[in-house]
């Protein structure tokens, strides 16, 4: 009873600690001294979406700074902690817009209807959103970037909606996920047997690898314990091999309340079990061929998790009025958050010209 007391009084102690760094408000941009700057914004937004209820994190060093709709990856995993924590500095070139989706982070809730969870509705989501954007900051247009995920729904949104962005960036870009996810899990064997890590050979050797059409529990089941292996290998993000170290960002951000982090979790399954289908079924290269916008893509040599050579091949066969792919050699799967002064310098460039040509 003695050693049962304990363990209660300690994780009483911990909830207790959560609570009181879960405020759930949007933390001021400030500068050098602590002052919070007069041309910033940094707040937290609620929004209708197509009937559901959903948060933005909009934050920048000016306000009249371009806007940026950023994606995130999953499904189901909001990356504003992360941001915080890696590449703040995007921040001073954008008015940055984090938008946890549907289902996802501060806006999982169990009243999200299950059949709302789809890939046609999450575009309308985006297509809606980037409309209230434009018009809530005067703007023309907006870019509009995606990550894992994210650059999936972002390039399918732009290649329904061009008028509505400037340009696309696609960071760990999705283009036929199925054929991804059999080199990823080739090339995770693969490490292990180099690594001699005998453990590891023996676990992956007795996985099966899914059937596309296999059912999403299956599919999560795979996916849940083939990527513990990516990521300790280094082809999630090269120098941060535990996820540790995520959950504590997202249990240390201060925009989160309470509830929002014990939720974080039930969003992320919540989404992957209605959306991961989507993911593995589509193939780019039979369905995007050509774009009417900017496309920038952004890919890491050492990402397992959307692997370099497919989202390479896809950028090579895609025709756009303008187009870049920038190799990241330090990278895996997260360059804006593994080499942000390149990547941030690269993304400033490209809205600098679009702004130029803008005003032309």
């Amino acid at each position: 009873m003695f050693i049962l007391g304990g363990i209660l009084f300690i994780l009483l102690g911990l909830a207790l600690m959560l609570w009181i760094k879960s405020p759930g408000k949007a933390e001021p941009i400030t500068d050098v001294d602590g002052n919070s700057l007069d041309t910033s914004i940094s707040l937290i937004e609620k929004i209708n979406l197509g009937g559901v209820e959903q948060y933005l994190f909009i934050r920048g060093v000016d306000r009249t700074k371009p806007v940026m709709l950023f994606l995130h990856g999953g499904p189901g995993s909001p990356e504003m902690a992360f941001m915080k924590n890696f590449n703040t500095d995007i921040e001073e070139d954008f008015v940055m817009v984090y938008w946890e989706q549907r289902g996802a982070g501060k806006s999982y809730s169990k009243e999200v209807p299950d059949e709302s969870m789809n890939l046609a509705q999450f575009i309308l989501d985006t297509r809606d959103l980037s409309e209230y954007l434009a018009k809530r900051f005067n703007q023309e247009k907006i870019f509009l970037m995606g990550h894992s995920w994210g650059s999936l729904l972002g390039i399918l949104t732009a290649y329904q909606y061009p008028e509505l962005f400037y340009s696309y960036f696609g960071i760990g870009q999705v283009a036929h996920q199925y054929k991804g996810e059999k080199i990823s899990f080739e090339w995770a064997k693969e490490q292990a047997y180099q690594r001699n890590d005998k453990a590891a050979v023996k676990r992956l050797s007795e996985m099966n690898f899914p059937d596309s059409l296999a059912p999403n529990a299956d599919w999560l089941e795979f996916l849940l314990e083939e990527r513990k292996y990516v990521i300790r290998f280094g082809g999630s993000m090269r120098e941060m091999t535990r996820v540790w170290p995520m959950v504590k960002m997202v249990l240390d951000a201060k925009e989160y309340t309470f509830t929002d982090k014990v939720n974080y979790m039930k969003g992320n399954l919540f989404s992957l079990e209605n959306l991961w289908s989507a993911v593995i079924n589509k193939n780019l290269f039979v369905e995007i061929d050509s774009m009417q916008l900017p496309v920038y893509i952004f890919q890491g040599v050492y990402d397992y998790q959307t692997p370099y050579s497919v989202a390479k091949d896809f950028y090579d066969q895609l025709k756009a009025p303008q187009k870049e792919f920038f190799t990241f050699e330090n990278s895996a799967h997260s360059p804006i958050m593994e080499e942000v002064d390149k990547f941030n310098s690269i993304v400033r460039e490209r809205v600098k010209n679009s702004t130029v040509l803008r005003n032309n």
